[in-house]
Parts: C-alpha cells; sequence; structure tokens
C-alpha cells in the first residue's frame, strides 16, 4: 500500500497546490475533495484522515457555492498533511475480510426497510455471503430471474404490494431451482405464521431477532437446498437432464471410448436473442418458451441421445453413434421445426424464436469434458457471429477463441486517480479461467458515455462512484438505465453518501449492488469476483 500511499499524498498536494493560485474555490468543490479523501483513505491503510475527512464533511455543503479564500480553506484541510506518514493498516483490515472469497452463495434480500437491509447485508457479508438487495416486489422478480439466488429472505409488508403475492410468486418460481424462501415479519401471531408455511415459505422469523438465529436457518436452508439439488437429475421446468447428469454420462461415453471406437457428438445450443423475448414478453413467456424448445427436441431425439439443460437458455444435445457432419444435418432439421412454432405473450402477440448451436466429435477420452464444451461453445459463438439461426461445426484449424466470446468488461468511473491506479493494479492480477478481462477507467460520466468502449459486444461490470464533478453517479446510473440495454451492464455503486435515502434512490434507478465507502480493496476485489463469476 505505500505505492498508493505517496500517490495519494501527491496527488491531494497538487490539488490544493493548483487551488492556491485561485482566488477562491467554491464550497461544493471542497465537499467533493473532502469526499475523495474520505474514500480513498480508508481504501489504501490511511483510516484517522478518512475518518477526519468524514467529519469535515458534515461542516461544509455539496450544492453550496460560497467562495472559500486561502485563509479558510487551507487550514480546513491541513489535517491531512498533519498525517502524511505511511502506514499498512489495511493488512489487518484484508485479513479480517479474507474468508470473502470463500463462500460465493447468493442471497436475495427483500425488504422495504432500508435500515434492515443495510444491516443484514453487512452481517451477512461479513460471513462470506454475496448478498442482493431489492425495495421492491419489481425488482425482487428481476434479481430473482437474472441471478437464481441461493437463498431468499422475504420481508413481509412491502409498501404498496402484498408481501403474501409476491412469496406465491416467488414460490412458484424457486420450486424448480429447490430455493428456500425464508420470511421475515413483525407479525408474531400463529394465523400469520401458518400462512406463510402453506404458501411456500421454508422458514420464518419474527422482527427484532438475532443475527446468528437468522445466519444458523440460511446456513441450514441453504446445506438443505444443496442436498436436494445433488440428487435431482431432472430440470423441473423443461424435462431435460440437468448438469448433474451430463458429467455423469459423458464421463461414462468417455470411459466406453477407451474401450472401443464409438462415435458420439455434442452439440451445444443457445437461444438466439432470449435476452430481448424476457425484456419484451416477460419472464413467465420466457419460461413457456424455454419449456416449448425442450418438448420440440425431446419429440423429435432418438431414445438414445440426451437433452440437457446447462444453464438458463443454453442446452447440450448428446448424440451417441452420430458424426458430426450427421449431427449438424439432424440439428439443423430441429431448427427449422422449432423455428416454425408460434408463441403468444401475455397481449396475444404472435413470435417465433430460432437457435444457434455448435458441433464438436467427442474422439479422445483422454480430453477433459470441459475442453470439449468449450471447442463446442467456440462452434457456437461462429454461428452467433454469422448471423445467429445456424449450426456451426467446431474447426480446430479457424475457430474463433471462446476468450473472445466470454469476456469480461469492467470499468471504473471515479474521479479519483489513486483509487484508478489501485483497482487497476489489483483487478488486473485477476484470474476467471480463459475469459478475459478488459479493464477501463474513466474520469467521470461524460467520458464514459462519449467513449465507444462501453457500445462493443459483450457483458460489463460498472464500478460507479456515488460523487463527482459534473455528471453525478446518480444521474450516470439513471442514463446507463434508461438510454441503454439493461442485462448489458451490472452496477456496483461505490457510495461515500451516508444517508440511507441515497442507497435508496441508487437501488431504485437500478443499482445492482452497492458498497459504503470507505471499504477495504481487498473487499472491493471478492464483490468483483462474485458479480464477475455470476456474469460468466
Amino acid at each position: 500500500m505505500e505505492k498508493y500511499q505517496k500517490m495519494f499524498f501527491e496527488r491531494m498536494k497538487k490539488t490544493l497546490n493548483q487551488w492556491e493560485l485561485k482566488d477562491f474555490v467554491e464550497e461544493g468543490h471542497i465537499y467533493r475533495f473532502l469526499h475523495t479523501v474520505k474514500g480513498t483513505a480508508a481504501s489504501i491503510g490511511l483510516v484517522d484522515i478518512s475518518k477526519e475527512a468524514e467529519q469535515k464533511i458534515e461542516q461544509v455543503n455539496e450544492i453550496e457555492s460560497r467562495p472559500w479564500g486561502i485563509d479558510e480553506w487551507q487550514p480546513f484541510l491541513q489535517f491531512i498533511f498533519a498525517k502524511d506518514t505511511i502506514n499498512e493498516e489495511v493488512q489487518r483490515e484484508e485479513e479480517k475480510i479474507g474468508k470473502i472469497t470463500e463462500n460465493e452463495k447468493l442471497i436475495l434480500l427483500v425488504d422495504e426497510d432500508i435500515t434492515t437491509v443495510n444491516a443484514l447485508k453487512a452481517n451477512l457479508e461479513k460471513e462470506g455471503y454475496m448478498v442482493l438487495a431489492a425495495l421492491s416486489a419489481n425488482k425482487a422478480l428481476k434479481l430473482f430471474y437474472d441471478q437464481k439466488p441461493d437463498c431468499i429472505l422475504l420481508g413481509i409488508g412491502l409498501q404498496g404490494e402484498n408481501g403474501f403475492e409476491l412469496l406465491d410468486t416467488l414460490f412458484e418460481k424457486s420450486q424448480a431451482y429447490l430455493i428456500p424462501i425464508i420470511l421475515l415479519s413483525s407479525e408474531d401471531t400463529k394465523e400469520t405464521r401458518l400462512r406463510g408455511y402453506k404458501r411456500g415459505a421454508a422458514d420464518y422469523l419474527v422482527k427484532p431477532f438475532e443475527f446468528d438465529e437468522l445466519l444458523v436457518r440460511v446456513e441450514n436452508r441453504i446445506k438443505s437446498k444443496e442436498m436436494a439439488s445433488n440428487a435431482v437429475l431432472i430440470d423441473e421446468l423443461t424435462g431435460a437432464f440437468n448438469r448433474k447428469f451430463f458429467k455423469m454420462e459423458l464421463s461414462r461415453y468417455l470411459y466406453e471410448l477407451t474401450r472401443k471406437k464409438s462415435a458420439l457428438t455434442l452439440v451445444v445450443i443457445d437461444l438466439d436473442n432470449f435476452k430481448k423475448v424476457n425484456d419484451k414478453h416477460g419472464h413467465i413467456v420466457g419460461d413457456i418458451v424455454l419449456s416449448g424448445f425442450a418438448q420440440c427436441i425431446l419429440k423429435n431425439k432418438r431414445s438414445s441421445d440426451y437433452l440437457i439443460r446447462y444453464g438458463g437458455e443454453e442446452f447440450i444435445l448428446l448424440l451417441p453413434h452420430t458424426k458430426k457432419e450427421e449431427a449438424k444435418t439432424f440439428v439443423e432439421r430441429l431448427l427449422k421445426e422449432f423455428s416454425a412454432i408460434s408463441f403468444l405473450s401475455e397481449q396475444g402477440e404472435s413470435f417465433s424464436v430460432t437457435f444457434s448451436a455448435g458441433v464438436v466429435e467427442v474422439d479422445n477420452p483422454s480430453t477433459e469434458i470441459e475442453e470439449y464444451v468449450k471447442q463446442a461453445d467456440t462452434a457456437l459463438y461462429d454461428a452467433k457471429n454469422n448471423g445467429r439461426n445456424q449450426v456451426c461445426i467446431y474447426d480446430q484449424n479457424h475457430g474463433v477463441p471462446v476468450a473472445k466470446k466470454n469476456a469480461i468488461h469492467i470499468a471504473v468511473i471515479d474521479d479519483s486517480a489513486v483509487v484508478h491506479e489501485l483497482v487497476k493494479d489489483r483487478l488486473s492480477k485477476l484470474s476467471f479461467g480463459k475469459t478475459d478481462i478488459d479493464l477501463q477507467s474513466f474520469r467521470d460520466g461524460e467520458t464514459f458515455f462519449t467513449s465507444h468502449w462501453h457500445k462493443q459486444p459483450g457483458k460489463f461490470l460498472i464500478l460507479l462512484d456515488g460523487i463527482m464533478p459534473g455528471m453525478d453517479g446518480l444521474e450516470v446510473l439513471r442514463k446507463l438505465r434508461h438510454e441503454y440495454q439493461e442485462d448489458k451492464y451490472i452496477v456496483l455503486m461505490l457510495t461515500g453518501r451516508k444517508s440511507e435515502e441515497d442507497i435508496v434512490r441508487a437501488l431504485e434507478l437500478g443499482a445492482d449492488d452497492y458498497l459504503t465507502k470507505p471499504f477495504s480493496v481487498a473487499e472491493l476485489e471478492a464483490r468483483v469476483k462474485r458479480l464477475v463469476k455470476r456474469m460468466m
């Protein structure tokens, strides 16, 4: 951290030296300067400076334009250099939260009370869980469909909505994934508890409750979910086999290859523009499309063929005793039949869906299962890149690397140069197998939007500072959600705002998660790791 602490003091001195050349400095600029000091200093081990900056922030106004002369602002900010010492306090903080990276279970927390949300989110994350928060039913359902959590904590009594109606919807959808729902309610009546259990709740806790009791219940419910999931081989929504079956069956085929030469072809299939189906027609209709696709394949395949739901809208078809050319012809026939199916939206609008597919022949028992999937995925990328609605055979000489298809783009939008360097150095060392990480930093929202970088294909994780000169972080978030494809961008707000109203506003505007300054670099790294893995 010594490098970044030195850089921090150099940047602060440079800013104040520039101010000395001015007749005055507006109070709003002093506020933003202190905000940068508070957030950056704590992240690089200068905890005392961060705490004093936080106290000074209370004495200035973000939107005030009152001029401060040098005789006023210089002594006001002198505390920064009174503690111009290099230290490594941050190391203890990183050790404290090291276990964050060990547990990647995701909890969806739904409650209208932001105080409850903040407290539970902070405590659960200290225990190694990733927590996504929703303050409304609509946001809860979106996060559920997009992220498929391991457990849901549902507060009863959402404003303007019936908590039990949301429970009904979540239970109906979570059954297929065996996701447990724990109700959190201030009502301690037998009638309410029974009502919750009858409608699908796995557990019920009365507010206020002890956190350690909640933690034990969450741990137990997730363990039960994992045990049940391991015993199931069929995907309930589609009727296809699941990933566990796929690994078992393909391992068996690879073993068979060592005893006798028998052709086997693996096909990776992905529904074209499926996100647009969900966005335009809703997730319920999207589920109907998934089920319709599976039924089409199951109806037309041979009894010896296996259909596996590999994840979301991606499926794998195992075709024993089939060469890759034969498989391509067969899958093209399936594509023609499926694309002829007419689906109906809830408004009665008729539409059809196509798919793209990548084909690879399994011919070497010493090759890992994952490698065959990657090869088929490469051929799938070719099909997508060539206009979708087609089937491509893997060509080891001309295939496009899978990493290009799966590239994750990370943007840091923050006005602190120290934060840029710190985050860039730390995140550039992260490894996610063969997935490329493309990291860029921007000093403000205007620079981000005028850049063509964010318009390239792929998925984006945006680390967005809440307070910046020019376009405020909330303004950047609003523009991103209103004018750009929502499912393309995951937004992690880095907020130094103490007001719970600001956090509520960020969540309402579409932030996927938030991290409150000051935070340690290890904590940010752990959060980024989890979000990227969920995006892959």
